[in-house]
């Protein structure tokens, strides 16, 4: 997500400007960033103040159960002095949250989940590359209304199209079947697990997470800058290195 700031309504004006104050801006500037942001050593509670953390709480309220790792499953870049640029991106390890943070904050068709691929990769051309999957609710699914990843790892292991033994898994469409699906054999036949949904799902925008993050982000912001700032200009002018001749904005 992209943040912008207004650096220059930010500063502070009951000062005298000097040269040493331009040439600490660009790291003050930094600094109040990744504070803002993330939160920074330097200025204490800063990262249980920062978007980052706030985006983590606001998960829990606007999205569906989410998992922790879903809830926490934003990081931040860092900004230096050279570089006043921070990126907010849904993490990719241990596992990738973009496709569905990304759906849920931009909206949009969702992509096939990676199960959905192998699915459909083991139904021996009976079904699309790309298809999409919907439980049936046959199984009974997790504490966030999902089908667990062990289950999905048995479903996939069981899978066998040519055998006929009680409890594998045929992927495809069964003879006589209104869809193509997921279906474990059982004594009564075929029992759907899950079937193919003919179109993509689509994601409604209902968390506002750069909303979130640019309200944080304006609270915090000013106040660190101008702090980061005296501090900086203060550090220099106690080591004696500092120039204090009077400068421009």
């Amino acid at each position: 997500m992209a943040i912008k700031l207004d650096i220059k309504s930010e500063l502070p004006t009951a000062i005298k400007w000097t040269n040493e104050h331009t040439k600490q801006l660009p790291f003050s500037i930094s600094q109040a960033m990744n504070a803002s942001v993330k939160g920074l050593a330097a200025i204490p509670g800063s990262k249980q103040k920062s978007a980052i953390k706030a985006l983590a709480g606001s998960a829990k309220r606007f999205l569906d159960k989410p998992k922790p790792a879903t809830s926490t499953g934003f990081f931040a870049t860092t900004a230096n002095k050279r570089n006043l640029q921070i990126a907010i991106l849904p993490k990719d390890k241990p596992w990738d949250r973009k496709r569905y943070l990304l759906g849920n904050t931009k909206g949009g068709r969702r992509a096939p989940k990676p199960f959905e691929i192998v699915f459909a990769s083991k139904s021996q051309g009976d079904i699309t590359p790309g298809s999409f999957f919907v439980p049936t609710g046959a199984i009974k699914p997790d504490r966030y209304g999902n089908v667990s990843k062990s289950n999905l790892n048995k479903i996939i292991q069981q899978a066998d199209n040519a055998s006929s033994k009680r409890n594998s898994v045929f992927i495809g469409m069964p003879d006589g079947a209104a869809k193509a699906g997921v279906f474990r054999r059982t004594k009564l036949g075929l029992r759907p697990l899950f079937l193919v949904q003919p179109s993509a799902p689509t994601y409604s925008t209902r968390f506002p997470a750069e909303q979130i993050a640019m309200g944080k982000i304006k609270s915090t912001f000013g106040l660190y800058l101008r702090t980061q700032l005296s501090r900086n200009v203060s550090a220099n002018v106690k080591a004696g290195r500092a120039d204090m001749r009077t400068g421009f904005r």
